[in-house]
């Protein structure tokens, strides 16, 4: 068991000669509401135990990993050769070894999960008047809102059928491998796995194949895997063997995928429910996008929104669903935090139905692209100025969604348990909002030091009618 945080010494202890001033750490350690976050992530140590590594030392290590894009372990690394990610995370002194083990990240992004990691996004935002204002006397609307939704791809190989089946087959030839060392009396069953191997690459390697010789393939690798499933089924209910709860889960995984398979199989279709595409990573659904470059995307689906460069998740899931159906929910979170509606509400057509534009009239918030029915012969210019004003506008969320899947690592999600997954995401959200609030500072330029109306780092503005221009 580990307890709550003991108070740290201050930072003003680390070595002066090692602080760079002009290092955006230097200002990002002071962004940051550490307190606000040790109180809110206390609840998630237990009370009596020995000391835990410091929440300062969790968060930040998953701050600097989302930022410089970095493996577990090579975030560790990089902190023990960085003497200003140290200062960053609090230290008193400069340590020349690793702060712990690089395997406990993925423990604690797990236990802090998705709704914490949201917590911490407004927590952020409060704490830098960006949420939570006091509307101004007489408006009911202001800003503007842009959303949309994309996929962030989970790291697997681009799933077949056959290449599916060949992994099934071999994990449960490795489970009979496992339970037969336990039970050395009773005779090993076989398996033809080197037969099965042969057929499996004579089809894999094949430059064409046709729908029969597809189909044969895959049928041949369903016998092997329904005599293997037989085996260890039967051996499992007379006690012979004896499986951990991991080894368990997989087995129904191999289970459940030949099930899938076979019913496809049968019945000579292409879609089932729940369809699981890869072995070690069950939960993943494979999402039609129909785009052109990739019709087909796999791993969770995330709607988000963004407000004056600060998004938020709205809703993250790894089944599919439609996007267009989150627009009330967004909008009414959006009153929450900020007290009013926005003035516009900026999507994509898969947004725009009847029942979003009914709802977004009724509230007095316009919604973008064309009016529905047959168009005036008179259009006006007033709302044409408009419509195409947030065309241009909608426009910004797509650069932020490419700036999240190529800076930040969003492309291709190295971890693999569902709830590590979605805290990765959460995590890389919170490490934008904390560089846009960056931006806001005097680390930003020169420029923005002389006309930007900051006051020890509180943002007093946050919609674009109150955002400074800059043309040069």
């Amino acid at each position: 068991m580990q307890t709550k945080t003991e108070n740290r010494l201050p930072l003003s202890m680390f070595p002066k000669h090692l602080i760079n001033t002009k290092s955006k750490w230097y200002t990002l350690a002071t962004l940051v509401p550490w307190s606000e976050y040790e109180e809110l992530l206390g609840d998630l140590f237990a009370d009596s135990g020995r000391n835990a590594i410091p929440v300062r030392w969790i968060l930040g290590s998953f701050l600097i990993q989302a930022i410089k894009k970095t493996s577990d372990r090579e975030t560790l690394e990089d902190i023990m050769e960085t003497p200003m990610f140290q200062y960053f995370l609090g230290l008193d002194e400069y340590v020349m070894k690793p702060l712990f083990d690089f395997s406990l990240l993925c423990k604690y992004r797990q236990r802090i999960g998705l709704d914490v990691v949201k917590e911490m996004i407004e927590i952020l935002l409060r704490q830098h008047n960006i949420i939570g204002r006091t509307p101004k006397d007489g408006v009911a609307h202001e800003g503007s809102l842009s959303i949309d939704a994309t996929v962030m791809p989970v790291n697997i190989t681009y799933p077949t059928d056959l290449k599916l089946l060949n992994q099934v087959r071999e994990k449960t030839e490795e489970l009979i491998d496992v339970g037969q060392a336990q039970a050395k009396e009773d005779p090993k069953p076989r398996t033809y796995r080197e037969e099965a191997r042969t057929e499996y690459l004579k089809y894999a390697k094949a430059k064409r194949l046709t729908m029969n010789k597809r189909r044969s393939a895959l049928r041949i690798q369903l016998q092997y895997i329904k005599r293997n499933i037989e085996r260890i089924d039967s051996r499992v209910q007379s006690g012979v063997y004896a499986f951990s709860k991991d080894q368990m889960i997989e087995f129904s995984t191999c289970k459940e995928i030949f099930r899938q398979q076979t019913h496809l199989w049968e019945t000579k279709t292409t879609r089932i429910d729940d369809r699981i595409v890869s072995l070690h990573q069950p939960h993943i659904r494979c999402i039609v996008r129909g785009k052109a470059g990739a019709p087909y995307e796999f791993g969770p689906k995330v709607a988000l929104s963004k407000v004056n460069g600060f998004i938020h998740i709205d809703e993250i899931s790894f089944d599919n669903f439609n996007e267009g159906q989150t627009l009330p929910s967004i909008v009414n979170r959006y009153k929450e935090l900020h007290g009013v509606y926005p003035i516009s509400v900026r999507a994509d057509k898969i947004y725009q139905t009847r029942e979003n534009k009914k709802f977004c009239a009724g509230l007095g918030i316009r919604l973008s692209g064309k009016p529905l029915g047959r168009p005036k012969n008179e259009p006006d210019p007033t709302s044409e100025e408009f419509r195409k004003e947030d065309f241009l506008k909608r426009l910004e969320i797509e650069g932020v969604i490419g700036v999240l899947k190529t800076k930040y690592g969003l492309d291709t999600i190295m971890t693999k348990l569902p709830e590590s997954q979605k805290a990765s995401i959460g995590l890389v959200f919170l490490a934008t909002n904390l560089q846009q609030v960056l931006s806001f500072t005097p680390f930003s330029t020169s420029l923005e030091m002389l006309v930007l109306p900051l006051e020890h780092n509180q943002i007093d503005h946050v919609f674009e009618s109150e955002r400074w221009v800059f043309n040069f």
